[in-house]
């Protein structure tokens, strides 16, 4: 039989025991359940084929890759339920397939043929030809490489 001191020693080593058994399980239960990163490689479409830049998507944080092998990522329009691919993790300021203007390789126009101000385009985050706050800053310069487009927001921040 223990004593009494011996009692609250004894209890106290075994309240220690099932708590940190209580936490490893907890950690360990945490941890396998816990989401993918964004970038573990999962693939755009579950039969590995390529998708398309500013094609809607469903999956939020997957991975794609474009025709060209440029990385993608499925990501939310701001202030929507709207999720398409993007060259940014980061949500995107507005829906590129509501645009009320088309874009050929040079420029962008309105349907009365007039050229839509850089201003109210949304530039080479949405496939578009640069703006020329894409041409300043450099972005332009450095997507040009192949570089990923994250990877030029970081350098010229």
């Amino acid at each position: 039989m223990l004593r009494p001191g011996e009692r609250g020693v004894a209890r106290r080593v075994l309240l220690g025991v099932v708590g940190g058994v209580t936490f490893l399980a907890a950690m360990f239960a945490t941890s396998a359940a816990a989401p993918l990163p964004s970038d573990s490689g999962s693939a755009g479409s579950p039969d590995g084929s390529t998708v398309t830049l500013n094609a809607y998507c469903e999956d939020h944080g997957a991975v794609g890759h474009l025709a060209d092998g440029r990385t993608v990522y499925c990501t939310q329009v701001q202030g929507t339920d709207a999720f398409v691919w993007s060259y940014s993790r980061n949500p995107i300021p507005r829906d590129p397939n509501t645009r009320g203007y088309t874009c050929d390789s040079d420029a962008c126009h309105w349907p009365d043929g007039t050229v839509v101000p850089n201003y109210q385009r949304c530039g080479i985050l949405c496939g578009e030809p640069p703006t020329s706050g894409d041409k300043q800053s450099g972005l332009d310069d450095c997507f040009r490489t192949g570089t990923d487009f994250e990877e030029c927001e970081r350098r010229i921040r």
